[in-house]
């Protein structure tokens, strides 16, 4: 299924965390789908869930 661990963000996803309102420093990868983003904390552990707009092709 997924990645059981968090990994950095990479440039596509940088950029809709920063969409989102979040630091981008502040946030890890648990899971991308192609409808959503699942990122945890790396300081407090929470988790959130983005959800990816249309892509522009």
């Amino acid at each position: 299924m997924g990645r059981s661990r968090a990994t950095k963000p990479t440039r596509e996803q940088k950029v809709l965390m920063s969409n989102a309102g979040l630091m981008v420093s502040n946030w890890l990868v648990l899971q991308e789908t192609k409808t959503e983003l699942r990122l945890v904390s790396r300081g407090a552990g929470i988790s959130r869930t983005i959800k990816k707009g249309p892509t522009r092709r």
